[in-house]
């Protein structure tokens, strides 16, 4: 009786221990609230605001300077640029992914992203200063000299992506018409699955932006984990919204490409939700793109 009494005593003390033991859902939320904290949320913001604002202002002196050409077709409305342009990305990833699997010629990679740098920065500088061209390669000089002689900087490494990106969504932008450049973003919102969940390719290639701080991804590091947004995420909302903005079908297009911005930030929130929550990379660019596409629907349903 004793005997039975004790063993009954020891399955009590080991199911309290199992208890104490398991990770409860209020322990679950808190780790995940700690990774959704208000630091990372106000660094997004940052970002976000940003980029996009400095892309828009610099799509819309562009725009006036008479600057946008379709990349592939003279029809800027050709639904054939889109697909151009994801051709375009595939091919550069591709070179990218090649250059990383060889040791030897990694180094090719800062030569591929000075290239990036120097044109970008071009095309913003050249926004503000379209009729100083030395000015504009002088400034463009030394902030390549800035990045290149502070390599492991990361402030200036997100500074030039942030060049890079603005520079990039916005001449793109204004020079694709409404329907390619939502198709351009649908395509690339599918490949982002693709890339981060089966070939998983994006996920070594922010891998690699994180261990030698390449300038292809925006760091947001916080107490908790080092946050790495891709520029594409930022270039893409640019890109419609510079689109809708001098481009765009609707009645009021300043408040779509707006709305469109927002929509794309809060799909950003998300993404970085479900990173907190699953502490794995995801993919950005489909609810951003989800929602924004939501957002023109109803902007064409509503006659706005």
């Amino acid at each position: 009786m004793k005997m039975a009494k004790q063993t009954k005593t020891n399955k009590t003390k080991a199911k309290q221990i199992s208890l104490k033991q398991k990770p409860s859902r209020h322990n679950t939320q808190t780790n995940k609230e700690e990774w959704m904290g208000k630091e990372i949320i106000i660094k997004l913001t940052i970002v976000f605001l940003v980029v996009e604002i400095l892309g828009i202002i610099v799509a819309k002196a562009l725009f006036l300077q008479g600057l946008a050409e379709a990349p592939f077709t003279e029809n800027i409305n050709d639904i054939l640029n889109a697909f151009y342009l994801f051709f375009v990305v595939l091919v550069i990833t591709g070179i990218i992914l090649i250059v990383l699997k060889i040791k030897r010629t990694r180094k090719m990679l800062i030569l591929l992203e000075a290239l990036a740098i120097f044109t970008t920065s071009t095309i913003v500088l050249g926004a503000f200063f379209p009729t100083d061209d030395i000015l504009v390669f002088l400034v463009v000089t030394l902030l390549l000299i800035l990045r290149y002689s502070n390599r492991k900087n990361i402030a200036i490494r997100n500074l030039v992506s942030g060049i890079a990106i603005a520079g990039a969504g916005a001449f793109l932008g204004i020079s694709l018409g409404l329907l390619p450049v939502l198709a351009f973003a649908i395509v690339l919102a599918a490949y982002d699955i693709i890339a981060v969940f089966y070939t998983k390719h994006m996920v070594t290639l922010g891998k690699q932006s994180l261990e030698n701080n390449y300038a292809f991804t925006i760091a947001m590091p916080t107490k908790k984990h080092k946050f790495e947004l891709g520029n594409g995420d930022l270039v893409i909302p640019l890109m419609i919204s510079a689109s809708i903005l001098v481009n765009g079908p609707f009645n009021n297009n300043a408040l779509i490409a707006g709305l469109c911005l927002v929509a794309s930030y809060i799909g950003l929130v998300l993404s970085i939700y479900s990173v907190a929550k699953w502490k794995k990379p995801m993919p950005a660019l489909p609810p951003q793109v989800t929602l924004t596409v939501i957002v023109i629907l109803l902007g064409l349903a509503l006659g706005l």
